[in-house]
Formats: structure tokens, C-alpha cells, sequence
């Protein structure tokens, strides 16, 4: 039961160290300062992202792994590379997480400020709500190929952190604009429950939990199939 608590704590810890950092960079970037988005106010928030993953990954990651979001928690457990019992807990802490970090935001630069941004939310582009759809589907598909091969290849917890870092910055560049780039329920969670668009049918929130889900659980399934040790090959 301590490990149980021990572990769940640091990825609550985890996301919300980015939460804090990546939504809270939005909030801080477009509402503090009055910008609007633009290529340098997403290039900074992209890198924010990219940095806060990796560094909440760096901190937790040999107590916990370092998940810090529900899609890569359910995608290592389809690939069989983490157990089932700490599914539930993981998840639990990453959602909590997530919520405290955005109420942080919230106190750091008052509620209406952040509110301007929805704390940092994630909402479907011009492109609209299927394309959002798509786009969190497929690079979270990525990411947990990503996250299996460079975790299976070196134990270093530094370049494994900027691996991933790199990759959650390429996706905030590519998503931005079609779906806010989350890849990760528990990033679009916090900023709904504060902002208060959770339930709101206009804002297509399941959007940010069914694709980085279903995403996920197959590009593990895909990477274990690919990797998978073969006694004959076929050419």
C-alpha cells in the first residue's frame, strides 16, 4: 500500500509540475501579457510544453516512470509493460494533478485573467471537431511508440526526458491550431474543470479523452507487434 501511495503521489506531482508549466505558459503568454496567437507566442508555448514534460519526467520518473498522462498509463498497460492494479491510482493522482496545477494558475494571475485563455483548455480548431479527432489520435498513436522504443533502448532519464520533451514540442507545433495539442487527458482535464467547459457540448471535451485513449492503447499494441521477437523472417 506504501508503494501504491508513494508512486501515485509523484505522478500527481509530475502532472502537475506540467500543467503548471505548459497550460499555465498559455495563461501566462495570451491573457497576462494580451498576446494573440502567432508564430512566436506558439513557438515559446510549445517549448514551454516540451520543457515542462520533460523536467516533471525527470523528476518522478524513477519513482513512478514518469506517465504523467492517462493515455500513456493505459498504452504501457496494453503493452504489457505495466501492471494493472496501478492503472486506476495513476490515472486518479494524474487527474488531481492536474486540477491543483490549474487552480495554481488561477491564484497566480487571478481567475478572470486565466479564464480569458480557459486556463490553457484545449477546444477543437477552425478545422473542426473530427479533425481535432484525428490529429490527437494519431500523434498520441506516436508518442506511445515513441515512449516504448527510446524506454526500451536506453535507461538514461535524462535522454529519455528529452526525447519525449522533443516530441511533445513538434506536437504542440503541429496541433496547435487543429485541436490545441493535448495527447493527454489529464492536460485538457484541469484546465476544463476550472475554466468550466467539461460538460459543455460546444467545446467537444470527450474528444481529448476517446482519441489520446484509443490512440495510445494501439500504437502500444503496434509497437509490440512490430518489435516482438520472430523466429522466422519473412521477406
Amino acid at each position: 500500500m506504501k508503494d501504491v501511495l508513494r508512486r501515485s503521489v509523484a505522478e500527481m506531482i509530475g502532472t502537475y509540475i506540467f500543467v503548471l508549466f505548459g497550460p499555465g505558459s498559455i495563461v501566462a503568454f495570451m491573457a497576462a501579457f494580451g498576446a494573440a496567437l502567432s508564430p512566436s507566442t506558439l513557438f515559446f508555448a510549445a517549448v514551454t510544453f516540451g520543457l515542462g514534460i520533460a523536467i516533471a519526467i525527470i523528476m518522478i520518473a524513477n519513482i513512478s516512470g514518469g506517465h504523467v498522462n492517462p493515455a500513456v498509463t493505459i498504452g504501457l498497460f496494453v503493452s504489457g509493460k505495466f501492471e494493472g492494479r496501478m492503472v486506476l491510482p495513476y490515472i486518479v493522482s494524474q487527474l488531481i494533478g492536474a486540477v491543483l496545477a490549474s487552480g495554481t494558475v488561477g491564484v497566480l494571475f487571478s481567475y478572470g485573467v486565466a479564464n480569458k485563455v480557459l486556463f490553457g483548455a484545449t477546444v477543437p480548431g477552425s478545422m473542426g471537431p473530427w479533425a481535432a479527432f484525428l490529429g490527437e489520435f494519431i500523434m498520441t498513436f506516436f508518442f506511445l511508440w515513441v515512449i516504448l522504443t527510446i524506454t526500451s533502448k536506453s535507461k538514461n532519464t535524462a535522454v529519455n526526458a528529452a526525447v519525449i520533451g522533443t516530441y511533445v514540442t513538434i506536437m504542440i507545433f503541429m496541433l496547435a491550431t487543429i485541436s490545441g495539442g493535448s495527447i493527454n487527458p489529464a492536460r485538457s482535464f484541469g484546465p476544463a474543470v476550472l475554466s468550466g467547459i467539461l460538460l459543455k457540448a460546444g467545446y467537444y471535451q470527450w474528444i481529448y479523452w476517446v482519441a489520446p485513449i484509443l490512440g495510445g492503447a494501439l500504437g502500444a499494441l503496434a509497437w509490440k507487434y512490430m518489435y516482438k521477437d520472430r523466429s522466422k523472417v519473412h521477406m
